[in-house]
């Protein structure tokens, strides 16, 4: 890399090089290129930065902060991949005129100001692009799902409408955001914010006792929420420990509790998939990682998943209905050797699971046995307190990945039969394609998705989602190791870790210890046996004593080295003599 041409730039470590500092290449292998030495700006020893090569050597452009904060190495991830850059003039200019024009009176916008409206969100969101209102309406439930309207103040074809459909969507990396709009349209006019008249798009339906949704509607709409609530917040309502300081407010969200409640259990009767897992939420003190909370599936969560699952699903109905061009959420059927390859797993793990019907499987009987397989690592998980950390995403690596196509329309996870994208335009583009469709529908003035276009963008969107979705991961692996290597202080090298197998690989084992970190185990390390992966990839089995060490046992490891800056941490067995220091 750093042999590259001149211009070319780079992300690096400033390291000592004879009487001078040499940058050395933080994220990709290369040698140490020599700082030119009236172009190192204000970079000193141990900063990271962007730099150019130049000559012979390089100069500094940008200095990020130090390598020993997190926060200056996500900022150095994000230059390495691309990310943080500004939006450039037109884009700036677009957004700048669509602010001016939020006042303008849409005549066939339905005015719901006065509806009691609310926005629930993790704690430090910062665009709110949805909003639910309930009401009781006989034996139903009447659910409006209001989403920022995006696409009226970002035209097919213009200067902003290219940039989204380039970013793809939005790359949330810990302490910070990537966004898919700019910031005036993503954190101002099209933020539902409380107290502020906002232009959406609603779905509106009404939810009956047994979870069936009829009497669907959409239109354009012109709103204001009564207030945001957090998760938190709304879990703690909910379970009795404070009131939320409204009657009317809480009379809402007890009514929509009551909904979400409908629409699951109807989910959970069709097949739906029911595996829970957990993502981490980092808290930063300026560029320190300050702790780290894994966040799972809550009831305030559940809530809000519900009324958004109902309003795709509407969404999507509605324009097969029309035969508009969309693009949907496509998540295909597990394949047959992927569900004999988990049966096999499970068998040699001892997870009881009935036995797999012989030969070929229909796509429902796969369907059924993906949701066969969940519900079982969850009984063992409970009942043996053991593979909480690996056997739920054993299952979903089963699955086949979701993505965004044209022409199909099945969601099997969720077992439905039409899925799309429409409740965060914000952050993803396809949702954006999805409320012009949506419009276009209505009668509403917006032209039609180009149908020769979309195979193209749901392509190129599904793409930039799974980098989006490996780079945050890559982050977050970064934020983990920072955090412990923060707090390796006295004993904390010597001192042995409780930690769990979550995967196997050709050369050591993957662990989840302290319940939120995660190493490796190289095999290389483990001297009291030759260690040999299964062709399962279930387990290890030692060559001399036979001992098997499989996927969710527990394990006792300690520290063996941290590299925070590549996310990378190194365990060796705690019963081997604790590495010094």
């Amino acid at each position: 890399m750093a042999r590259g041409r001149t211009g070319t730039t780079f992300v690096a470590e400033m390291v000592p090089a004879g009487r001078g500092m040499a940058a050395r290449p933080a994220f990709e292998a290369g040698p140490d290129v020599p700082l030119l030495k009236a172009r190192r700006g204000d970079a000193r020893m141990g900063d990271l930065v962007t730099a150019r090569l130049k000559g012979g050597g390089c100069a500094v452009m940008t200095v990020h902060g130090r390598v020993t904060d997190a926060g200056a190495a996500i900022r150095a991830l994000m230059a390495h991949e691309g990310l943080g850059r500004r939006f450039d003039a037109a884009v700036r200019e677009q957004a700048d005129a669509a602010s001016r024009a939020q006042g303008e009176h849409d005549p066939a916008r339905r005015d719901q100001r006065d509806q009691r409206v609310i926005t629930i969100d993790p704690e430090g969101a910062k665009d709110h692009d949805d909003a639910i209102a309930v009401q009781e309406e006989g034996d139903g439930i009447r659910l409006w799902v209001h989403i920022a309207d995006v696409s009226r103040y970002v035209p097919a074809g213009g200067a902003i409408d290219r940039e989204a459909e380039r970013r793809g969507c939005s790359v949330y990396l810990p302490g910070t955001v990537d966004p898919m709009l700019p910031e005036r349209l993503s954190n101002d006019i099209c933020s539902l914010r409380p107290g502020e008249e906002r232009k959406a798009v609603t779905a509106h339906m009404l939810v009956m006792p047994d979870g069936e949704v009829t009497a669907e509607g959409f239109h354009r709409s012109l709103i204001r929420s009564d207030r945001r609530l957090t998760y938190p917040e709304v879990d703690a309502f909910l379970e009795g420990a404070s009131s939320l300081g409204d009657p009317r407010m809480e009379q809402d969200v007890a009514l929509a509790m009551e909904l979400a409640c409908r629409l699951r259990a109807r989910r959970m009767r069709r097949g739906a998939l029911d595996i829970v897992t957990s993502e981490p939420r980092f808290r930063f003190q300026g560029d320190r990682v300050e702790s780290v909370d894994m966040e799972t599936q809550t009831d305030a969560h559940s809530l809000i998943e519900e009324c958004m699952i109902a309003a795709n699903e509407a969404v999507a109905r509605f324009l097969i209905h029309k035969r508009v061009p969309a693009i949907y959420r496509v998540h295909a059927d597990p394949e047959q050797m992927a569900i004999e390859h988990l049966w096999d797993r499970l068998e040699v793990l001892g997870v009881p699971v009935p036995p797999l019907a012989e030969g070929y499987l229909t796509a429902e009987q796969r369907r059924e046995a993906a949701g066969v397989a969940a519900h079982a690592v969850r009984l063992h998980v409970e009942r043996t307190g053991e593979g909480a950390a690996s056997l739920p995403y054993m299952v979903l690596r089963a699955l086949q990945k979701a993505i965004y196509r044209p022409d199909e329309t099945a969601h099997s996870g969720l077992a439905s039969p039409a899925y799309l994208h429409f409740t965060s335009p914000i952050r993803r583009y396809p949702d954006l394609v999805v409320h012009r469709a949506l419009v276009h529908a209505l009668g509403l003035g917006e032209p039609a998705p180009d149908a020769a276009m979309l195979p193209e963008v749901a392509r190129d969107c599904s793409e930039r989602e799974r980098e989006a979705t490996n780079l945050e991961r890559r982050a977050d692996r970064m934020c983990m190791a920072y955090l412990l290597a923060g707090s390796l202080d006295g004993d904390a090298w010597e001192r042995p870790r409780d930690g769990e197998v979550t995967g196997i690989g050709p050369s050591g084992l993957f662990i989840t210890f302290d319940e939120v970190f995660d190493g490796f185990l190289p095999f290389r390390l483990m001297h009291d046996d030759h260690y040999v992966p299964d062709a399962l990839d279930a387990q290890v089995v030692g060559d001399d004593t036979g001992r098997r060490i499989r996927l969710g046992d527990p394990l006792r490891v300690r520290l063996h080295d941290v590299q925070p800056l590549r996310g990378r941490v190194t365990l060796s067995p705690a019963d081997r003599a604790p590495r010094r220091r």
